[in-house]
């Protein structure tokens, strides 16, 4: 009697747990949606706002200023890690090298522009949010500040809310606050010390320090892109961008560190620059190509990245003229359409429960003939091609970057779309046809604001 209750019981107990379940996958999974990006009504939208989007007129005559600052990121006591969700939200127990926000001001007497770059996994959403609301209170505002980060995997959490808290420790605003207020900080330590200058940039191969981590057939973008600025006090400043992801250090290391970018900028430093900053290129699809990884990863890397730079200096062409404008347009989306199965995806609803909502942009800078990008991605380096081959055709340079202050997962070739890859079945969030969509609103961004000279 008392074996038949039990049985009773167990069966009912695995009816009613099959059953909540069963309901679960009901209203929270949805056969894969194909329709591509053009066929949708986000792209038209997006095409109207592009269209609108006017260009900006060069200048001649004018001479450009440029300000720096560096201000430390550390928090005061250990919080929890962000970069690889297997940590989930575990805090750090070492500071193997301090994090940090840096800043180049740029002004050619009638525009002024920071460029910001953060020691973290990206510019979290909710601190874009903050500064929009914050950065008037210092002279600036975010339709003029361009910000990115080092995308290094071993850096601050708590940023972020929802499935991101869960991951990437959960939601403090008073990290978020500090982040913002740090920004703040270094933009207006950069608005403070203006002097004169003269920029110069390019674009450096390194074939052999960065592959592709989806196809060992796939291209790579291995183009590290430069900017230098030489003032007229002889300070001299550097940004650089390369596209190898910042995943030197394993998950299991939960020491507090920039990863290469870092040990990348210090060496600039000591190799005479006065200053020295980096934001992640288009790094999606890309991994470090270095013999082995942990630390030697991190010494191959920026050891690999300086000698190449020192070595084609002589390829630095001035930057033609004094043009200085940004424009952020209003990334239009179609429904959210992440993956859990190769034809199956989760409801739109239960996305944005998860992650939140939240406007996303793509960004332009132009100073002069060199074009900065800006996507809230990690966006592909197969992507790039065409970009750099309009670019070329006008005597022009452009330096895509990653993680502009939004983030909308993995922006890969579709090519890959099926293919059984956590970039693409578990971070492509918004195709097929997303890689495809998002390039070509960036080739109108370029030619739009940087028109070829008549």
């Amino acid at each position: 009697m008392i074996i038949r209750k039990i049985l009773r019981y167990a069966g009912i107990t695995l009816a009613v747990t099959l059953g909540i379940v069963l309901v679960f996958l009901l209203v929270s999974i949805v056969p894969l949606r194909r329709t591509p990006v053009r066929e949708q009504a986000a792209y038209k939208t997006m095409m109207q706002r592009l269209d609108s989007v006017q260009p900006l007129v060069s200048e001649e005559m004018k001479g450009f200023a440029v300000g720096y600052a560096k201000v430390n990121l550390t928090p005061a006591a250990p919080i929890a890690l962000a970069g690889y969700g297997n940590r989930m939200g575990k805090v750090y127990s070492s500071v193997r090298d301090s994090i940090y926000v840096r800043t180049m001001v740029v002004d050619n007497g009638t525009a002024r522009v920071a460029i910001v770059s953060a020691d973290l996994l990206i510019i979290p959403p909710t601190v874009s949010a903050l500064l929009q609301r914050q950065l008037p209170d210092i002279g600036f505002h975010i339709d003029n500040t361009y910000l990115g980060a080092t995308h290094t995997h071993n850096s601050i959490g708590n940023w972020g809310e929802g499935a991101t808290g869960i991951l990437y420790g959960s939601y403090e605003d008073t990290v978020v606050q500090f982040i913002v207020h740090k920004i703040k900080e270094s933009i207006q330590k950069a608005s403070a010390n203006l002097v004169p200058a003269q920029l110069r940039t390019a674009e450096i191969p390194v074939g052999n320090a960065v592959l592709n981590r989806l196809s060992k057939d796939g291209g790579v973008d291995s183009l590290l892109r430069v900017l230098e600025v030489r003032r007229t006090d002889s300070t001299r400043l550097l940004l650089m961008s390369f596209t190898a992801h910042a995943t030197c250090l394993f998950s299991k290391d939960l020491a507090l560190s920039r990863d290469y970018p870092g040990e990348l900028v210090d060496a600039m430093e000591k190799a005479g620059y006065t200053f020295a900053m980096y934001m992640a290129g288009a790094v999606g699809s890309h991994k470090a190509a270095a013999p082995e990884f942990g630390e030697p990863c991190i010494d191959w890397m920026a050891t690999t990245l300086k000698d190449a730079f020192q070595a084609h200096r002589g390829a630095l062409q001035p930057v033609t003229d004094t043009t200085l404008g940004m424009y952020r347009v209003r990334l239009a989306l179609p429904r959210p359409n992440a993956k859990v199965l190769e034809d199956w995806g989760v409801r739109p609803w239960l996305f944005r429960a998860a992650f939140g909502e939240y406007p996303v942009y793509l960004t332009t800078l132009r100073m002069g003939n060199l074009i900065m990008l800006g996507t809230p991605c990690d966006y592909s380096g197969e992507l790039t091609r065409p970009l750099d081959s309009l670019a070329a055709v006008r005597g022009q340079h452009v330096m895509v970057t990653s993680f502009n202050g939004g983030y909308i997962g993995y922006v890969t070739n579709d090519r890959y779309y099926d293919r059984e890859h956590y970039e693409t079945r578990l971070m492509n969030w918004y195709g097929p046809g997303s890689g495809a969509y998002v390039t070509y609103c960036l080739y109108r961004l370029l030619d739009q604001t940087s028109p070829p000279v008549e």
